[in-house]
């Protein structure tokens, strides 16, 4: 059976039209886009790696046997080379319903090898908090070795209505940081965020981490 797999692409704004270019030539019909918000602080600006104070935040479903082929695309018309210009990155999806495995059945003859028992050098930590206690989300992973991530914050058309993401509920008042961290530290990394933010503090933060299949632009 293919898998699929959830396609993260961070860039900076302008670079719309070379996604959807991208997706058309790969028959990929299932995406969405959301926004990263950075902050007015120049040092947070250069933490994060942002030149620019808005990213766009990619998402899409993509079959496993084309993901070298979408990847490899993907960082040389968006040039994700140097620190800041983006990332690109794919996360595993274990279970789907048959609408989506539908689309990519006929081409299960390309099907790409994976080795299922290899283990993963990078994660995605997810970390969800109040807002106001971003800083403590950034520092504590710094602190452990990571070396950047991006932040979405929370926003819903009315005080009940919250935005879904990643399967989480985003409500208004909360941010949400990604950070892409190697397996050596993922643990002290999360340890380390649930000290400073945890459902237990102010912060009342909820973190967890994704195994990441394939990523390009990390420093």
């Amino acid at each position: 059976m293919t898998r699929l797999k959830l396609l993260f692409v961070i860039s900076n704004e302008g670079q719309e039209e070379k996604l959807k270019d991208i997706y058309r030539k790969n028959d990929i019909k299932l995406k969405t886009v959301t926004y990263g918000i950075g902050t007015a602080s120049p040092s947070l600006l250069d933490y994060f790696g942002l030149i620019e104070t808005k990213k766009h935040i990619n998402l899409a479903i993509i079959p496993d046997y084309a993901e070298d082929k979408i990847l490899n695309q993907i960082s040389k018309s968006l040039n994700i080379v140097n620190p800041g210009t983006g990332i690109t990155f794919t996360v595993p999806i274990m279970s789907a319903n048959k609408f989506l495995l539908d689309g990519f059945e006929d081409k299960e003859d390309e099907k790409k090898v994976d080795n299922m028992n290899e283990k993963n050098k990078y994660y995605l930590i997810i970390t969800i908090v109040l807002e106001g206690h971003l800083n403590k989300v950034m520092d504590a992973a710094k602190r452990m070795g990571a070396q950047g991530g991006t932040v979405i914050r929370g926003r819903g058309l009315g005080n009940k209505e919250a935005v879904k993401l990643f399967g989480f509920e985003i409500e208004p008042g909360r941010e949400l940081v990604l950070n892409i961290v190697e397996d050596k530290i993922k643990n002290k990394v999360m340890e380390e965020i649930t000290k400073e933010v945890g459902i237990k503090t102010p912060g009342k933060g909820v973190c967890i981490a994704l195994p990441v299949d394939t990523a390009i632009g990390i420093n």
